[in-house]
């Protein structure tokens, strides 16, 4: 596959508006970024310490309308410098995963998607290196190419920091602005503000959830910004929607003794509705709940829960019918997959256990079909696995080139 360089924007020491002109996505980035020294990049998902909350990792994928996109970490895992966060697409009625990494800009940060219902993908680089701000690129052709953008702010390390919809809206959660959610109209230049973590807490009729973070934003299907966060106290789950400005809990409450804190760990509008996974109670009664609606504005169907007590998890993905599937490793490295499919009904839907991944699973994926692909990372090279009937079975390696060392 041949990618067409992109004219990525301008280096600044700081970017204090929150608009950012059109004028800044026409000066070159690439140079600047091959020749930054390391901060703070990200780093692949690792089994967890103690009792630390779950976390979304940026290890994740969305199957759309037209094709799975898939993001995960290659390269020499061990060594942040040496870790490039690469895309990969699966085209529906392909059989063959492709490389589709925007080109131009260091990946060790990390990488965020969003897909909208008419396929077009939009991909944001977490910052890295010295880089204080988000630069865009966006492909309407399955990734053949790439058009630039880009935020006034570093993403926040979260597979759904970044949301679009089918009418040319955009929505960021950003780290460095204290949880700042900003908008775009669809030039991926211009940001406006749409609200910020200290908003909503000063909020009160916010208060019966104790809002203590933000984790993802979405756009449900009404058009309404909607974000996803952490809730301190009570039975609330942290789903939040814009009403004309005026922000309203929309996520379900959940029924029997207070539960603890919830997390909202990921917030998706896909092809059959919005989708969430939640993490609820802390400890040994930690536990994931599957949540979906059709509208994703109050109508919520939840599952059953899935103990996680000593988990952590190693990657997340959708389904093109909402169904949600998670990796998940304890501390000596032990690999489970679980899948659950929307429930329906009265009828609370039920985790399934997959068939054990194969050994150095970084990622358990849906493509357009619906069948189950592993991806196992050996530095630059990715085998693939797909679940059938008698187990994992391999079907595919793709090489990657990677060039070590050009971050530094």
């Amino acid at each position: 596959m041949t990618h067409r360089s992109i004219p990525w924007p301008g280096h600044r020491r700081a970017i204090a508006p929150v608009r950012v002109g059109k004028a800044l996505v026409a000066v070159a980035l690439t140079a600047i970024l091959a020749s930054c020294t390391s901060t703070t990049p990200a780093t692949p998902a690792t089994p967890p310490i103690a009792d630390a909350p779950p976390t979304a990792p940026l290890v994740s994928a969305y199957a759309g309308p037209t094709a799975t996109w898939a993001v995960v970490a290659m390269g020499h895992l061990d060594d942040p410098l040496n870790t490039f966060w690469q895309l990969l697409a699966l085209p529906l009625g392909s059989a063959t995963w492709s490389l589709a990494t925007p080109p131009g800009v260091a990946s060790n940060g990390g990488l965020v998607t969003a897909v909208d219902p008419s396929g077009t993908v939009t991909a944001g680089f977490e910052p890295s290196l010295d880089l204080r701000f988000s630069p865009l690129a966006q492909s309407t052709d399955g990734g053949g190419s790439w058009v630039p953008g880009v935020l006034p702010g570093g993403l926040d390390l979260a597979p759904d920091a970044l949301a679009s919809s089918g009418t040319g809206r955009y929505l960021a959660l950003l780290r460095n602005r204290q949880d700042e959610v900003v908008a775009n109209g669809g030039d991926l230049a211009t940001w406006t503000t749409v609200v910020t973590l200290s908003t909503l807490s000063a909020d009160r009729a916010l208060s019966r959830c104790g809002i203590e973070s933000l984790a993802a934003v979405t756009i449900a299907a009404d058009g309404s910004d909607e974000v996803g966060g952490s809730c301190s106290t009570g039975n609330e789950i942290g789903i939040l929607a814009s009403d004309a400005g005026a922000w309203k809990p929309v996520g379900p409450s959940l029924t029997g003794n207070p539960v603890g804190p919830t997390q909202v760990l990921r917030l998706v509008a896909t092809p059959a509705g919005t989708a969430a996974l939640v993490s609820v109670g802390r400890g040994g009664s930690r536990r994931l709940l599957a949540l979906w609606s059709g509208s994703g504005l109050g109508n919520w169907s939840v599952s059953a829960p899935l103990p996680l007590p000593r988990a952590s998890i190693v990657s997340t993905a959708t389904g093109p019918d909402g169904s949600l599937v998670v990796n998940t490793a304890t501390a000596s490295g032990r690999l489970s997959a679980w899948s659950i499919g929307p429930t329906t009904g009265t009828t609370h839907s039920a985790w399934q256990q997959l068939a054990t991944p194969p050994a150095g699973t970084s990622a358990v994926v849906v493509t357009p079909s619906g069948q189950l692909d592993a991806f196992i990372v050996h530095q630059s090279t990715l085998d693939v696995d797909t679940l059938v009937s008698a187990g994992w079975q391999h079907t595919q390696t793709l090489e990657v080139a990677i060039q070590y060392g050009s971050s530094g």
